[in-house]
């Protein structure tokens, strides 16, 4: 269903690419932050207007391949792509967001979570389901298998014991992965999958060749792509702290460490390259992103630079 989109929207979106264009240029002085402040304060349609910056930001994220590095290493690229995109909003209305897409469809999936959110979800055959932030999956269980359909983000199965004794399958752009036991993770990535097998075992093959298969152990993860499959690699059991709500790393690249935060938080969430590589410890609860940033900051030699509540970047001390 498209929402109609009003002149005062309209107006909305305009200041908005211009508030955006400001923001995103370089440095910000404390009396603009202060203005940008107060119109977003001032009306729920500047609000909603702000709410598509980020969404065409969000959009960007989800570019394939080379073009997303690309895009995502130069904040002109990336501002041009989203000022564009406001351009079309403002041309077409809210069908911008391309109803046929994986965005699209993930609005409409059968569970879904938004940024910051992890969700459970028990299932029919007793199967339970998490998602973690920003994620989104269909469900279809018949007389042959159960499928999960995972459109985007990630998820983590604890799989129940069916009594139709049907296959438990999950799909994602890349392949088709079977359970061969109980517990594992998924995460669709921008140009890969990985999975991380918790407990047994779970066969992966290819959507461009589904006759090559790999089988992933307990205690190993996989990332594989429609290309091919990367070697199986020892698993990181600190990647599937999240369905703990917990954020927990040891001796991570702060930029790593940053990307990760980015996941659970609205608006943009910077690392400084000078100050990438500095390594982080520890274990923090995800639900407050803000607590997170001021730890890092006493703990390591950098600063938090605030250029609005939506906007931060972890700079050199």
């Amino acid at each position: 269903m498209k929402t109609p989109l009003t002149d005062a929207r309209r107006q909305a979106l305009r200041s908005a690419s211009q508030w955006y264009a400001v923001l995103s240029a370089g440095q910000v002085s404390p009396q603009q932050e202060a203005r940008w402040q107060q119109w977003i304060d001032r009306h729920q349609d500047n609000q909603w207007a702000w709410q598509q910056v980020e969404n065409l930001r969000h959009q960007i994220d989800r570019v394939p391949g080379n073009v997303a590095s690309r895009a995502l290493q130069d904040t002109a690229i990336t501002r041009r792509h989203v000022l564009k995109g406001l351009v079309l909003l403002l041309g077409i209305g809210s069908s911008w967001q391309l109803w046929h897409s994986d965005t699209g469809t993930g609005l409409r999936a059968d569970y879904r979570t938004a940024k910051g959110e992890v969700r459970q979800q028990h299932l029919d055959d007793g199967t339970l389901l998490t998602l973690n932030t920003d994620s989104a999956v269909d469900v279809r269980f018949d007389t042959r298998q159960r499928l999960i359909h995972l459109w985007y983000g990630e998820i983590a199965m604890t799989t129940g014991k069916d009594s139709q004794q049907r296959p438990f399958r999950v799909r994602t752009h890349d392949g088709t992965l079977t359970a061969l036991g109980t517990r594992f993770t998924v995460h669709q990535q921008e140009s890969e999958t990985r999975l991380d097998v918790h407990e047994h075992a779970v066969e992966v093959a290819r959507a461009s060749d589904p006759t090559q298969k790999r089988v992933v152990q307990q205690g190993q993860s996989l990332r594989f792509s429609a290309s091919g499959f990367e070697d199986i690699q020892p698993l990181n059991d600190e990647a599937g702290s999240w369905v703990q709500g917990l954020l927990s790393v040891s001796d991570r690249p702060l930029g790593e460490v940053i990307a990760t935060l980015a996941r659970y938080r609205r608006g943009v969430l910077r690392c400084d390259p000078a100050v990438a590589g500095l390594r982080l410890s520890g274990t923090f609860p995800l639900k407050d992103t803000d607590a997170i940033l001021n730890i890092i900051a006493q703990t390591l030699p950098v600063r938090i630079q605030s250029v609005t509540r939506y906007w931060v970047q972890v700079s050199p001390r």
